[in-house]
């Protein structure tokens, strides 16, 4: 009803339409003919790519109140354009964000014009915020040749089906193809058909760099009835259209006009055939039958000028079918000769990794005293696009051992950039994220450093990494140890509800275990980088920390590490304290008793990975929190990414064990994704059911370096 309220209201202030832009004479075109066989997709560029967010509203980068990072919220989203991104479903952009496309979705009665996915912020989610649109990503490839989403609609009811597919002739022309089938719920409306428009939409985003352009230099031309001309940011951007639309509309993508077509939609069923300004849409009114198809095409190309983008555009148009049936024959033999069993979960890992690209533009203005400390204009990996559109950086480290399967590129892109001065501070704080840029996660670099020299052998790579991986490590040692004891706390640390002792003199069996992992990786990579006298500053630094977690936080009573503070010992079997054995602290004794917890069904080891909070606790939850945490749940469920740590550290003291566990998470992982499409964030240790965010590719991509590892064919 808010949002009806709204589309009522804005149709009521919006000024009228403005005058039909004159279409330009037909253009005379200046392109070269195209090649007679397409590039190859590895010699494409990934200039074009699905770098739009899910959710770019409900972030603080968008907030309109410092104390509320959920104050921009979905409604507002349908009339006031974002500062820093822009959000679509299968939306097209490049990489600097200069011109956007994608398809939104209206029916008769329907409140809005869907331009963007729904959901609950995280005050309205029962598990806090929740995505509850229907769609399933699949094939993509390392330069976006070709990629095929799915979607269906309304998600309240699932009237129809739409699959949207991207194929790219060169690096600067694409088609796209939607094809909406009606689904069984069709059969209930009238004569079995249900009415329903698309909208096509194409528009200049606001620039997230903040240059100053001169009034009127950003606009969208209806060119003719199939074509509309963005010209963006120095360029033009050509859509052409297979067939006539119904109806048009352009309008200017600021307040309140940005609602223009939604409230045309809403209150008259059709758009105005006229208007002005940088963004436009096409409404094609269709009417679809169960399981009946109806297929539209597009032509996109990027040029200096529009003569030649058009000529580009519409020839790529003609050949649509075919392109889209080579470029997908190419993504769909992508991956899987690289293992030989698993091969399909593999191939879907890796290419789920490569939707979560996004445009990530943020200065730190949430906080103010954080203004123009960070300064992140990139196109980067993010754990979700929806649940988790910005980037963590433990997350980051994951992704980026990922990456290292699915285009290294990536991962070297991601570790420089979050390791530069555009995100680390001079004092070698790396912050966690835009939310609460003080925090920090564990501190995973060096070892993303090295699992990505590893896969490559790029010594140039950590060399240049080396220098700020040490002004990390300084800062991490001085910011988290503060009564020097080589012990050290920092708060929840990645594992939001795990269960901590609390002040006075809290020190974290987790914490200190991920610093002495840091300082086990700076031994290898000093070392590598010939750097001895640094790598036994490193070893001499472990051997510290590891006796210190040895005499402090290791119960020789109940055989396990634990957090402490000024009365003892929290006794809780957690992640917190198997992080010390990740990163090789126990002596054998020690590690023995601690596999043994591992081994046991009572405490940690299910038939889908290891618990995050033992099984005998009496605040286990295996699945969703009930106690009172919305989000994500560390007190029990299966989580991807330190159970992969886990696999490493037990290939080294028990292979058996690590190779069992190694099937498990597989077996359960493809399961899940069998089962729904999707790679979740985390798995009920009682069912194996996949839990949180549904894109989380993200660590659970994790799964295909499992896969690789053992599986590998080369």
């Amino acid at each position: 009803m808010l949002i009806l309220l709204l589309a009522l209201t804005l149709s009521a202030c919006l000024p009228p339409p403005a005058p039909t832009a004159t279409p330009p004479s037909p253009p005379t075109s200046t392109a070269l003919p195209f090649p007679d066989t397409p590039p190859l997709w590895r010699d494409l560029d990934d200039t074009w790519g699905p770098y739009l967010a899910e959710r770019e509203w409900g972030n603080p980068r968008e907030a309109v109140r410092r104390d509320d990072g959920w104050s921009f919220t979905y409604e507002k989203a349908l009339s006031t354009p974002y500062r820093f991104g822009d959000d679509g479903i299968a939306g097209l952009t490049d990489r600097d964000l200069s011109v956007a496309f994608d398809f939104a979705f209206f029916r008769p009665g329907e409140p809005y014009l869907t331009e963007r996915l729904y959901g609950l912020d995280n005050l309205a989610g029962r598990y806090g915020e929740t995505i509850l649109e229907d769609r399933v990503f699949h094939e993509n490839t390392p330069t976006h040749s070709y990629m095929r989403y799915g979607y269906r609609y309304p998600f309240q009811a699932d009237f129809a089906d739409a699959t949207i597919e991207y194929a790219k002739y060169d690096g600067q022309t694409l088609v796209a193809r939607i094809t909406l089938t009606g689904l069984a719920n069709a059969a209930n409306a009238p004569l079995h058909l249900v009415p329903l428009h698309l909208v096509p939409q194409v528009w200049c985003p606001p620039d997230p760099w903040g240059f100053s352009e001169p009034q009127g230099s950003k606009q969208v031309i209806h060119a003719d009835e199939r074509t509309w001309d963005a010209a963006c940011s120095g360029g033009h951007f050509v859509v052409v259209a297979d067939r006539f639309p119904d109806s048009w509309q352009i309008t200017a993508n600021q307040y309140p006009d940005r609602a223009a077509v939604n409230a045309a939609l809403v209150n008259q069923g059709t758009l105005t055939d006229g208007g002005e300004g940088d963004k436009a849409a096409w409404d094609f009114d269709l009417a679809l039958a169960p399981d009946q198809a109806q297929v539209l095409r597009f032509g996109l190309a990027h040029a200096p000028d529009f003569p030649t983008a058009q000529a580009s555009a519409a020839r790529a148009l003609t050949g649509a079918d075919d392109l889209l049936a080579m470029r997908q024959a190419e993504a769909r033999s992508l991956y899987v000769d690289d293992v030989t069993a698993h091969g399909d979960v593999y191939q879907a890992a890796l290419m789920s990794l490569l939707w979560n690209k996004m445009v990530y533009a943020y200065d730190g203005s949430f906080q103010p005293e954080w203004r123009g400390k960070v300064d992140v204009h990139d196109v980067v990996l993010v754990p979700d696009k929806w649940e988790f559109p910005w980037p963590a950086m433990w997350d980051t480290c994951f992704q980026a051992n990922v990456a290292t399967l699915a285009d290294v590129t990536l991962a070297r892109r991601d570790l420089r950039l979050f390791l530069s001065d555009r995100w680390q501070t001079d004092t070698g704080h790396v912050p966690n994220v835009e939310w609460f840029l003080e925090g920090e996660t564990p501190p995973l670099f060096a070892w993303a450093a090295w699992q990505v020299y590893q896969a490559e052998g790029d010594r140039a790579f950590l060399e240049e990494l080396f220098p700020r991986l040490e002004m990390h490590y300084t800062f991490v040692r001085k910011a988290y140890d503060r009564d020097r004891d080589a012990l050290h706390t920092g708060g929840f640390m990645g594992m939001d509800n795990i269960p901590r002792p609390g002040p006075p003199d809290e020190e974290e069996a987790d914490l200190s275990g991920w610093v002495a992992l840091f300082a086990r990786d700076m031994v290898a990579i000093a070392d590598e980088v010939g750097q001895p006298e640094r790598a036994e500053f490193y070893r001499a630094e472990y051997d510290q920390i590891v006796a210190q977690i040895n005499a402090q936080l290791w119960d020789e009573v109940t055989g396990f590490y634990y957090d402490r503070n000024a009365d003892g010992f929290l006794l809780e079997k957690s992640y917190a304290g198997l992080i010390p054995f990740i990163a090789g602290v126990p002596d054998v004794a020690q590690a023995g008793r601690i596999v043994g917890h591992l081994a046991d069904p009572a405490e940690f080891w299910t038939p889908y990975g290891i618990r995050s909070l033992s099984a005998d606790s009496a605040i286990y939850e295996p699945g969703h929190s009930e106690s009172g945490w919305k989000n994500s749940n560390w007190r029990g469920p299966v989580w991807l990414p330190v159970n992969y740590l886990l696999v490493q550290r037990l290939e080294e003291t028990h292979p058996a064990l690590a190779d069992q566990l190694r099937e498990n998470l597989i077996a359960n992982v493809e399961a899940q994704w069998r089962a729904t499409g999707r790679f979740w964030e985390y798995y009920d240790a009682e069912t194996g059911q996949g839990l949180g965010a549904d894109h989380q590719t993200g660590w659970t991509a994790l799964v295909a370096n499992l896969i690789y590892e053992k599986y590998g064919a080369h």
